[in-house]
C-alpha cells in the first residue's frame, strides 16, 4: 500500500489537491466522486481536494484510430497548463484503455504507451508532484454491445474492438505493475475490477459491466475503494459499497 497521506501530513495540517488525469472513465468522475465523499466523512482532518480533470476519448500515446471521429487528444497537449494551474501536491493518471486503440497487440502501438507514460511521469515530477500511476481497467467483451472483430480483421475502433483487446490492456498493466515506469505508487485496478465482474456474474449470469469499456456505477464503486486503501488506508466496513456508487451517480442524473 502507498499511503501518502500520514499522520505527520495531518499534523503539519497540508492540504494538498490531488489531480485526476485520464481518459472518459477518469472524465465521468464517479470514483472521484465517491472516493471524496469518503474523505469528507471519514478523514475530515485532511482536507484534501480531489479534482477530476480527465478528458474523453484521451490518450498518453498520441495514438488514434483511423475510424476514430477525430483525433483522439493526447494528454501531453494540456500537461503543462494543467499542473501550472492546478499546482497539486499529487497526480493520479489512469491511461491505457485507449492507447491500444482496440486493435490487437503491436511493438509499435505499446512503446507509444511506454514512452508517453516515462514523459507524463518525468513531468509530473518535474512539476514538484508525488506521481501515482493506476492500471487500466479491464476491457470485458461479455458487455459490449458493438461488434468484436477477429485478429485478422480490419477497421478496429472503439465501436468495433479487437474481441481480445483485453490481453492487449493486460500486457499495458503489467508493464505499470513491473515498475519500468518510475512513479512514487501503482495503483492495480485490474485485478479488484475482473473479481469484481467474476463475483458479479456468478450472481447474475447477466451482468454488464457498464458498456465493457466504462465500468458501470458498481465498477467505479471498486475504484474508489481500491484508490482509498491504496492512499488513505481505508478499511473494509467503511468504504464506498454499490448502493453508495449507484445513489451517487443517481443524484448526479438528477
Amino acid at each position: 500500500m502507498l499511503h501518502l497521506f500520514t499522520d505527520k501530513i495531518t499534523k503539519d495540517s497540508m492540504k494538498p489537491l490531488i489531480l485526476f488525469l485520464g481518459d472518459s472513465i477518469t472524465a465521468d468522475g464517479l470514483y472521484i466522486r465517491l472516493a471524496g465523499e469518503w474523505l469528507r466523512k471519514h478523514r475530515p482532518d485532511l482536507d484534501v481536494k480531489l479534482a477530476a480533470h480527465g478528458v474523453p476519448s484521451e490518450t498518453a500515446s498520441g495514438l488514434s484510430e483511423a475510424d476514430h471521429p477525430f483525433p483522439r487528444p493526447c494528454v501531453h497537449e494540456r500537461l503543462a497548463k494543467e499542473l501550472a494551474e492546478a499546482v497539486p501536491g499529487v497526480a493520479v493518471a489512469c491511461y491505457g484503455m485507449n492507447d491500444g486503440i482496440y486493435h490487437p497487440y503491436s511493438e509499435a502501438r505499446f512503446a507509444a504507451y511506454r514512452t508517453g507514460m516515462l514523459r507524463l511521469s518525468a513531468q509530473i515530477r518535474e512539476a514538484g508532484a508525488k506521481v501515482v500511476l493506476m492500471t487500466p481497467p479491464p476491457f470485458d467483451a461479455t458487455s459490449m454491445n458493438g461488434q468484436l472483430l477477429p485478429a485478422e480483421a480490419s477497421g478496429f475502433s472503439y465501436l468495433a474492438p479487437y474481441r481480445d483487446y483485453d490481453r492487449v490492456l493486460e500486457r499495458y498493466a503489467e508493464w505499470l505493475l513491473s515498475g519500468s515506469c518510475p512513479a512514487d505508487g501503482i495503483i492495480d485496478l485490474r485485478t479488484p475490477l475482473l473479481e469484481h465482474i467474476r463475483q458479479e456474474r456468478s450472481i447474475n449470469s447477466s451482468y454488464r459491466y457498464g458498456d465493457g469499456i466504462h465500468p458501470d456505477a458498481s465498477g467505479h464503486g471498486v475504484i474508489a475503494r481500491t484508490l482509498l486503501r491504496e492512499l488513505f488506508q481505508a478499511e473494509p466496513g467503511t468504504w464506498p459499497d454499490g448502493e453508495d456508487a449507484r445513489r451517487t451517480f443517481q443524484d448526479n442524473e438528477d
